[in-house]
């Protein structure tokens, strides 16, 4: 019997990658983004495409009822949509705020309350979340958005904890810079909604700084292929940092006086 998974943002980076190598594993795989047409290239590779905005309730509710009338089971449920918001806190309108935590937040909350009782009931079942190096390693223009994965990392701490025992897994992928779309998105905002110029010297350089980073980073593979194993484990890790630049980040935050990550940061910054 092949294994069900769903993956959310599967109409590009991460979800993409990850749903066709799922495909190629024998795995039923349903392919839900809030952009339908998006979905057309991973439908054409045998994924059952599905629109899902996982800010609706009803939507997330319709798939996981077709995927239990059509499938009986899910093995996986991939919380994987996202995206990026870069500026100060200040110049972040409430809306937006909102909006990412809507998303980010909010939609990994409905994901996985809608598939834990089917699997508690299965006694079986996997859960990945896609978290990000800024879930430890917050920074000047990314607070809100390091916000979002700071919870992300949070609920999968507690809840791998509460379903242990029910034989459901949880795991945590952790990226850093990797060249996809998050990037244009976050630092498009990032150039074009600046509204306080106090702020210039700092987040003009932080677009300099980090956005060459991101922009001379590489594709999406290794994350990929740590979100692959996280879904086949047999006994999959809690976390799983999926390039060099997020475990050395991890242990400058941790290891170093934040006095001295905050110099460094402006540093890098006001170059």
């Amino acid at each position: 019997m092949s294994k069900v998974a769903i993956v959310t943002g599967a109409g590009s980076g991460f979800g993409f990658g990850l749903s066709k190598e799922l495909l190629k594993l024998g795995y039923v795989v349903y392919a839900t983004d809030a952009n339908s047409t998006s979905l057309k290239a991973i439908e054409e590779l045998g994924a059952i495409g599905r629109r899902m905005d996982v800010t609706i309730q009803n939507d997330v509710d319709a798939v996981i009822k077709e995927v239990l009338a059509d499938q009986g089971r899910i093995d996986l449920m991939v919380a994987n949509a996202g995206f990026g918001n870069f500026s100060s806190i200040e110049e972040t309108s409430p809306e937006e705020v909102q909006k990412l935590f809507a998303v980010n937040v909010f939609g990994v909350e409905k994901c996985i309350r809608a598939v834990l009782p089917q699997m508690r009931k299965q006694g079986s079942g996997r859960i990945l979340m896609t978290a990000s190096v800024v879930a430890h390693v917050s920074l000047a223009g990314l607070g809100w958005y390091a916000a979002t994965k700071h919870s992300v990392r949070a609920i999968a701490n507690a809840l791998r904890q509460e379903v242990k025992d029910l034989g459901i897994q949880v795991s945590v992928i952790e990226p850093g810079t990797v060249k996809t779309n998050f990037d244009s998105i976050a630092f498009g905002h990032l150039r074009d909604s600046r509204s306080i110029s106090d702020y210039d010297k700092v987040m003009l350089g932080l677009n300099k700084w980090l956005g060459g980073m991101y922009r001379n980073s590489p594709g999406p593979n290794r994350v990929i292929s740590k979100m692959v194993r996280a879904a086949t484990a047999k006994r999959p890790k809690a976390i799983y940092p999926a390039s060099l630049d997020v475990r050395a980040l991890k242990v400058v935050f941790y290891l170093f006086p934040r006095s001295w990550v905050d110099a460094l940061v402006l540093w890098l910054a006001k170059r």
